[in-house]
């Protein structure tokens, strides 16, 4: 660690107390204590689940001088820290951190503190879908175009915080951005250099109060823009949803909120070109994202337009796993809302679909989506909170389409096989419940770890 920022930190962070709230299993967590401990900080880890639970997150931390208090958090750990670093999916108005700001105990978030520290260019991607896609299409893009460029932000095993060691002014750091990490620039008034905003649709309204605080915290990732700025933003963007539609032209237009930043939009008239692996309107509106980024920094458009072109796209996103005899298997674990398995339903229109559907609630608007499945040959029901809404509707609705449902993966992609054989004819096992994993699994992540797993186990590979 010899870089300056990386010795002005050490002399700012060397013996304080760094509580880290929120451990997980994605890398985050472990990322910021390993960060802090190696600065000599003294590090503690608190987090509600316990040990069983984070045991593969706890190993990674394990030759580190570092204070675990797992299975329910205490208030005085939090009133004696120095500093708190909170993980994305903890809310601000939990009780314990709300006694610590009550105290003036700093409350950061590791994106905002990057972004606060980093010493070159940030490019943030949020919306409510294609974040994942759109920012792996930006940062292939600057990659092959010879940038100095890192990868962060949301992504499952990546630690960003670990860039401040290496990173200059010339690094640039491509990062998705949650609604939830959002927050966090909001508290320290900053937006990145260049904002992505892919699209907006109702989410995490078990989270959120309102689709109108939904959008607030998203609209962080350009409100605090400066002149030289830019917002890339969809030209759909709060399509059909006339609330958050205000709040945009509210924000476009009044004083108070003017952009300083160049406003782009973009549709997917904007990318007029085949994609060689990404199926969908909405990979088109992703690319066109990417390709609007590309004129900002001066890309050659020829050589841009090749690099999205023949982008592979990634893994847990419409990934296509394996093709048995007549039958595709697709992966899609990341649909955890409605409009997702829309969109991959829409994808996939050219050959009939079985579709694995369901798990528990985020209190999102399902019709469209019980509409959209008259298109699908039989629908095998996962068992969860948002099953049970909408089964008594299914029942009426699609009665010799439904089978399940299932608490057990294995016995519901062994039933969707056998129906997939019996079709006959070209088909998609598609796997896009359009609803979260916790009714079964720890995320998404490992809800698609395990379909796939289940689908090698089936086909004997």
């Amino acid at each position: 660690m010899g870089s300056q920022l990386i010795n002005d930190l050490k002399n700012k962070y060397f013996g304080k107390k760094i509580l880290v709230v929120g451990l997980g299993l994605q890398g985050g967590g472990v990322g910021i204590a390993k960060f802090f401990s190696e600065l000599g900080a003294k590090v503690t880890v608190t987090d509600k689940k316990d040990e069983s639970k984070l045991l593969q997150s706890i190993n990674r931390l394990k030759y580190l001088n570092i204070q675990f208090h797992l299975g329910g958090h205490k208030v005085e750990d939090f009133l004696n820290a120095d500093v708190i670093f909170m993980g994305p999916s903890v809310p601000w108005t939990t009780y314990e951190v709300v006694q610590a700001q009550k105290k003036g105990i700093p409350v950061e978030m590791e994106m905002s503190f990057i972004a606060a520290n980093y010493p070159g260019k940030m490019i943030g991607i949020t919306g409510t879908r294609g974040k994942s896609t759109t920012t792996h299409l930006i940062y292939n893009l600057l990659k092959e175009s010879g940038f100095k460029v890192n990868l962060g932000g949301g992504l499952p095993g990546i630690s960003t915080i670990e860039y401040l060691k290496k990173a200059d002014k010339n690094s640039w750091l491509v990062a998705e951005l949650s609604s939830w990490t959002l927050s966090g620039f909001h508290r320290k008034k900053m937006s990145p250099h260049i904002a992505v905003f892919t699209n907006f649709y109702p989410d995490h309204l078990n989270y959120y109060k309102s689709l109108e605080d939904y959008f607030y915290d998203k609209q962080a990732i350009y409100q605090y823009q400066k002149k030289g700025d830019y917002l890339v933003a969809n030209n759909n963007l709060v399509k059909n949803i006339d609330s958050a539609t205000q709040i945009f032209q509210k924000t476009y237009k009044t004083e108070k909120f003017s952009f300083a930043s160049s406003v782009i939009f973009f549709t997917k008239q904007d990318f007029p070109y085949k994609l060689a692996y990404l199926k969908g309107d909405h990979n088109l509106e992703n690319a066109a994202a990417a390709l609007k980024v590309a004129e900002i920094l001066k890309i050659d458009n020829s050589k841009a337009v090749e690099i999205i072109k023949n982008f592979q796209g990634l893994p847990f996103r419409l990934q296509i796993i394996e093709k048995k005899d007549n039958v595709t298997f697709i992966n899609d674990t990341t649909s955890t809302t409605p409009i997702a398995t829309i969109k991959a339903t829409e994808s996939l229109k050219d050959k009939k679909i079985i579709l694995f559907l369901g798990g528990n609630s985020k209190n999102l608007p399902k019709d469209v989506l019980i509409n959209q499945l008259i298109d699908t040959e039989k629908i095998i029901l996962l068992s969860g909170s948002f099953t049970d809404e909408i089964l008594p509707i299914l029942k009426k609705k699609y009665p010799d389409k439904l089978v399940g449902p299932f608490d057990n993966l294995d016995q519901a992609v062994k039933q969707g096989y056998q129906l997939a054989k019996k079709l006959n004819e070209e088909c998609y096992l598609l796997f896009s419940p359009g609803a979260t994993s916790f009714a079964m699994f720890n995320n998404e992540f490992h809800r698609g770890e395990e379909f796939n797993r289940i689908v090698k186990k089936i086909l004997n590979l």
